[in-house]
């Protein structure tokens, strides 16, 4: 509990303006609870923390200002706006390995486009934030976000839909899909996958060796396991729009807690939409 974690991305990407538009903006309302006090074998108390998207942005914004940590001088850090907040693509890959379409990005009014996945400077994948769910074997869109793996038995998402298209060339209607998802935000960027090794947010797949002796654990890290929501909205026989809602539980690291590890999350709402 006394280590000192560090905060990094792993891209060195710098900020551009006007290359990307929020096209579904992330927002998050979560109940947490973590250990408050601990004075010996007979006294002890918890408290409880309320998390959301203000304090999610200024996770992610910390671990970008500190880029070069993490990545051992492979990431150029850089200070985020503000103004900024996070979104989601969920149409587009990053690049990832295994990794199913959707990516998470920083941006603001002003156009800024800031990926908050993809690959480093060393060709090294990173990500700080991951939708992990699938819902494609009923219905006729559906989707596979993040880190799925559809074709292997077992896989860790399984989903039922309802839908109403109507036929004779209109093709308009709506689907609504209902799946077991993950969304997974935390600090250090090679800490991924949640969906496939439940225990990565305390280790990372890229240590950078004894002397990054920081490198591995996150600092920070919101794990919200549950049910998600998909509203697909079909016009002329395509996808049109689609808002995702994600409701659960799961684990909690916070820095700002008296001890920040063993914590966890009592209940979470996250919304993706316009």
């Amino acid at each position: 509990m006394t280590r000192i974690m560090s905060c990094a991305l792993a891209v060195a990407l710098a900020l551009v303006a006007g290359n990307a538009s929020a096209q579904l903006v992330l927002n998050v309302s979560a109940s947490a609870l973590a250990q408050k006090t601990y004075t010996g074998l007979n006294v002890a108390s918890t408290g409880t923390y309320s998390l959301n998207e203000k304090i999610i942005y200024s996770i992610i914004t910390n671990a970008v200002a500190n880029a070069s940590v993490a990545s051992g001088g492979a990431i150029t850090p850089t200070n985020l706006p503000a103004n900024g907040y996070i979104a989601f693509d969920p149409n587009d890959p990053d690049g990832g390995p295994e990794a199913g379409v959707g990516f998470f990005y920083v941006t603001n009014k002003s156009g800024v486009y800031w990926p908050l996945s993809g690959l480093d400077g060393n060709g090294n994948y990173y990500s700080y934030i991951e939708l992990d769910s699938q819902n494609t074997f009923y219905d006729l869109f559906g989707f596979e976000l993040g880190f799925v793996n559809s074709f292997t038995n077992g896989a860790p998402f399984e989903g039922v839909s309802s839908y109403n298209i109507s036929q004779g060339g209109s093709g308009n209607g709506t689907e609504t899909d209902h799946s077991t998802a993950l969304l997974y935000i935390h600090d250090d960027p090679y800490s991924y996958d949640d969906a496939d090794d439940p225990s990565i947010y305390d280790d990372n797949y890229l240590d950078q060796g004894a002397f990054f002796d920081a490198v591995g654990y996150n600092n920070n890290a919101i794990e919200i396991r549950g049910i998600i929501t998909a509203t697909l909205h079909i016009q002329s026989g395509n996808e049109a729009s689609s808002s995702f809602s994600l409701t659960g539980t799961g684990n909690l690291i916070y820095a700002k807690a008296a001890f920040p590890y063993g914590g966890m999350i009592q209940s979470a709402k996250a919304t993706l939409a316009k």
